[in-house]
């Protein structure tokens, strides 16, 4: 909508109707056996399903609907089989609301949605949607966990199946890195191991990786969750569906860190392809080390200062031999030159970056600064650290897949593609001209 000097335009879209004295709000249409019919209608049934035989009256009964609309009161009817042999009984069937629960559907999305991008866990989500629905006629309560849960599974089934089959505009480039996550009761894995485990074998037992991989413009494309440390094997069946998905030789680059399953993956499964290492965390490091000190990069002294910029050089060699030469002259400036305590210890962290990044390099591998897994990972956290722990590895999967296509469809905050979802950010970024 937009926003103008002066009067606000009215969101016509909340207006509201009054018919007797009694506001009125127009209910939406969706599709039941092939027909649009309106929210919440009652349907009944025709002839038992079972022989064919009339059905008749057998009780009447108000049930009560939690809805976005508030609590609603709906008379259904109970019904009986005609015929003495069969006697099957039948009930009304209200539109949007499945079985006898007494949640409706566009209420469980609306939790759904609170919870994904209120970024909260199953069992603060009711907070959340009072804060969302505070304004509006839904007064913010919430369904119970169990509930929550139970549906969240089943949409992560639909949730995977439109991460794998989404295309979106590919400029050659994939980046891939795993996150660490808690899984798992530990009383029931003793008990499938048949021993007790120490706290120290436990908490290597607990732990998963999840194993992502997205594009430039941050859409997730796919994952997989795989134990901690894992082998390449168990990395081949999220690289084989991606290079079905896109073909092996549209995928020219692989950014990642130097994570050996990763590598491997790649380098069997993707020979072609240019395989790149992510620096964006050492320039992170190397630069926090100075602000620390100094507050601001404009305050560094002369010689300082050239530490700093040979050390940023030396991260971003794309050679052994240019890194190399770099270092040495770090180690001069070092010996012959009055720097401060601070780039002393920039100086010891170079050497570190410098045995790290060699072993890459020797291997062909350049090193890139794009933050992409970094951005996506800090949305994670946010759940995780609520969350603590998923109990079932089903349950993590979905709740990982439900994550993803609500982060492919979330609306960047800040920066240049404020207003933007990552989805739409790739097609602008990709049209030609």
């Amino acid at each position: 909508m937009i926003r103008r000097k002066g009067n606000t335009p009215i969101e016509k879209e909340y207006a509201r109707t009054v018919e007797d004295g009694r506001i009125v709000k127009e209910l939406p249409l969706i599709e039941y056996n092939g027909e649009l019919k309106p929210l919440f209608s009652v349907v009944s049934p025709e002839t038992c399903t079972y022989c064919g035989s009339n059905l008749y009256v057998n009780k009447r009964y108000n049930r009560y609907i939690i809805s976005q609309y508030g609590i609603l009161e709906i008379p259904v009817t109970y019904w009986r089989c005609g015929n003495k042999r069969c006697k099957s009984q039948f009930s009304d069937t209200i539109i949007g609301v499945e079985g006898s629960r007494n949640y409706s559907s566009e209420f469980m999305e609306l939790q759904y949605n609170i919870r994904y991008t209120g970024k909260c866990s199953l069992h603060n989500n009711r907070r959340v949607g009072e804060l969302i629905t505070a304004e509006g006629d839904y007064s913010g309560r919430s369904a119970c966990p169990a509930t929550l849960w139970s549906y969240e599974q089943r949409q992560g089934s639909i949730s995977l199946q439109k991460i794998q089959r989404l295309e979106v505009p590919f400029n050659g480039t994939l980046y891939c890195d795993g996150y660490w996550v808690k899984n798992g009761w530990r009383k029931v894995i003793e008990g499938n191991l048949g021993k007790k485990l120490t706290n120290k074998e436990w908490k290597k037992l607990r732990y998963k990786n999840i194993y992502v991989i997205a594009t430039e413009d941050k859409v997730v494309l796919d994952f997989i969750i795989t134990n901690v440390r894992p082998s390449y094997l168990e990395l081949a069946p999220l690289f084989q569906r991606i290079k079905k998905r896109i073909g092996e030789d549209a995928i020219l680059k692989v950014v990642s860190d130097e994570d050996t399953a990763i590598i491997d993956a790649v380098s069997h499964i993707l020979p072609k392809a240019t395989h790149s290492f992510c620096v964006f965390h050492q320039l992170q490091n190397l630069t926090r080390l100075y602000l620390e000190d100094f507050k601001t990069l404009e305050r560094l002294p002369e010689w300082d200062k050239v530490v700093y910029e040979k050390i940023k050089c030396l991260i971003l060699s794309d050679n052994a031999i240019l890194s190399t030469s770099i270092l040495q002259e770090i180690l001069a400036i070092e010996r012959d030159e009055a720097i401060t305590t601070t780039s002393k210890r920039a100086i010891i962290f170079a050497r570190s970056a410098y045995h790290k990044n060699r072993r890459v390099l020797e291997k062909g591998f350049v090193p890139e600064t794009n933050n992409v897994m970094e951005q996506i990972f800090s949305f994670i956290n946010d759940f995780v650290y609520q969350a603590r722990s998923f109990k079932i590895l089903t349950g993590l999967k979905n709740w990982a897949a439900n994550m993803f296509n609500t982060w492919d469809n979330r609306i960047f905050s800040t920066g240049k593609w404020r207003g933007v979802t990552p989805i739409e950010r790739a097609f602008f970024a990709n049209e030609p001209g």
